[in-house]
Parts: structure tokens; sequence; C-alpha cells
């Protein structure tokens, strides 16, 4: 869908959809291997499109939310602005809301161990 919503053509999905489907996983810990599992969602790790598969799939997140969004690689940072600290947290916690609904839609979730708020007065 999001390859679809950013023009590229139904043959270029078509290949997309066939690089990511019937994918397998498993867990190799020093030679011991886990029974492979299904892949359901997200991109191969350390292939050379997962950054880029990565990119597109989060690249409507910025639209979602009101104030300034910024995304590098994995990680996001919303900037808002203002003379009351209290309204900042108040704009602050809409803007988060709105993001755990985009994230849930798209099934990626907040890291909680690294949200952060960092006040400048």
């Amino acid at each position: 869908m999001k390859l679809k919503a950013m023009g590229f053509s139904t043959s270029a999905v078509r290949w997309f959809s066939s690089y990511l489907s019937d994918r397998l996983q498993l867990v190799d810990v020093t030679g011991e291997h886990s029974t492979e599992a299904g892949i359901t969602c997200g991109v191969p790790q350390g292939s050379i499109l997962g950054p880029l598969l990565f990119l597109i799939y989060v690249n409507d997140m910025p639209g979602t939310v009101k104030h300034k969004l910024l995304l590098y690689a994995d990680d996001s940072a919303i900037l808002v602005s203002g003379k009351c600290r209290h309204g900042i947290e108040n704009i602050l916690c809409s803007e988060m809301a709105v993001l755990s609904q985009w994230l849930t839609s798209n099934k990626l979730s907040f890291h909680l161990g690294k949200t952060e708020s960092i006040h400048n007065l």
C-alpha cells in the first residue's frame, strides 16, 4: 500500500512483494539453530534494501503530526516550542497520542526505554 501511495508502478510493487514474501527466519547461537519460522511483517535485517524499505515504510509518519518530526534511521524527534512549559507538555501529549495511533496502525511501537522529553527553558 505504501509503495502504491508513493507512485511505484504495479510491476515494481509486485517485485517488492515477491522479495518480501515467503521468507523464513531462525536463530543461530554458536552453531545451534532454532526451528525456522515464517516472517509476517518487517524487512529483512542486514539486507541491502532493508534501510530503504524501512524509510519508505515510515515516510508518511511526519504527516500525522502538526509539529516538526525529524526522522533519522529508526529514531525520531518531535520539535515543539512555546512560552509555557504546561502548554508544551500538552502539545507533546497530544502529538504522542497521534503518533501512538500511527505506530499501532503500522505494526510498530515506541521504545519506552529510549523515549524522553528534553526541555530547554
